[in-house]
């Protein structure tokens, strides 16, 4: 497994995750007033992050592992 290209697709999709939550966090206002959801967008934005990291790194893997095992079967 090539590390650096999973690292590189974590971080990539971790960049976009980050746009969505954004994007999610300013078109979403939450309808309460309480203190507790004041700061919501930085939620969605930290969730949005992390998914998109897990989502890169995987995908990424799981690109790697279909391509050895097609170079093993051929």
């Amino acid at each position: 497994m090539n590390w650096r290209r999973m690292l590189f697709g974590g971080l990539t999709m971790t960049v976009v995750g980050l746009g969505l939550g954004l994007v999610l966090g300013k078109i979403v206002k939450s309808p309460y007033t309480s203190s507790v959801y004041q700061h919501v967008e930085r939620i969605y934005i930290g969730v949005g992050g992390a998914g998109g990291f897990i989502f890169g790194w995987s995908g990424e893997g799981l690109r790697q592992l279909k391509a050895r095992r097609d170079r093993e079967e051929s």
